[in-house]
């Protein structure tokens, strides 16, 4: 399912870009010099979400856990068996589909219709909603969508966005099905349970005759 979707979004963004001529060749790199810079700044821009990434795994906010929450179990659902190429097939295919309609053609209208800021801002709302899980992950697409919308428009490109939303997709996924551990969990905390013996502390006996 995961598959069918990320890839229908990369369809319909051609499709879209041939209806209204929106020339997605010249957001890539044009040489193989230019290519290596891109594809490093791709990666270093996964960084930064990365670390926000960390900080909202590790948050002890009650939307925050609920978030995670909700996020494990979807993933649960989609990932049974945790499987690597799995996740980083879906990874690629998000980055690439989600990035080619948000980014490349969809902002790139509303700059070409209105203004940069508005392309950027209408672009990152509706990725935003795309990605309303909750309330707060809203919030949260919208943020990485602003950022991504911000890394193509400064350097013309949308390769950069689509590597760092792979890699960052896949490194996500990769933690809920093979380290995610809710920090509020009782599993790190020893406690008795009904099956340990309680310690019984018997009086003094009286030891005078």
């Amino acid at each position: 399912m995961a598959v069918l979707v990320e890839g229908a979004l990369g369809i319909g963004a051609l499709t879209l870009a041939w209806m209204f001529r929106v020339p997605l060749r010249e957001q890539l790199p044009a040489d193989g010099h230019a290519l290596a810079w891109t594809v490093a700044r791709g990666v270093l821009a996964t960084l930064p979400m990365l670390a926000a990434f960390l900080w909202l795994m590790r948050s002890a906010l009650p939307e925050l856990v609920q978030l995670r929450e909700q996020v494990q179990e979807m993933v649960d659902v989609l990932f049974p068996a945790g499987n690597l190429a799995q996740l980083a097939l879906v990874a690629a295919l998000a980055g690439v589909g989600e990035e080619l309609l948000f980014r490349g053609v969809l902002q790139s209208l509303g700059i070409r219709w209105t203004t940069p800021a508005i392309g950027l801002v209408g672009a990152s709302l509706l990725f935003g909603l795309a990605h309303a899980l909750s309330r707060v992950y809203f919030f949260f697409a919208l943020a990485v969508g602003l950022y991504l919308g911000g890394l193509a428009m400064h350097y013309h490109d949308v390769l950069a966005p689509m590597i760092a939303h792979g890699l960052y997709d896949f490194l996500a996924l990769a933690y809920f099905c093979k380290f995610a551990t809710d920090p509020q969990s009782d599993e790190s905390i020893p406690s008795q349970t009904d099956d340990e013996p309680a310690e019984i502390h018997e009086p003094p006996t009286d030891q005078t005759n």
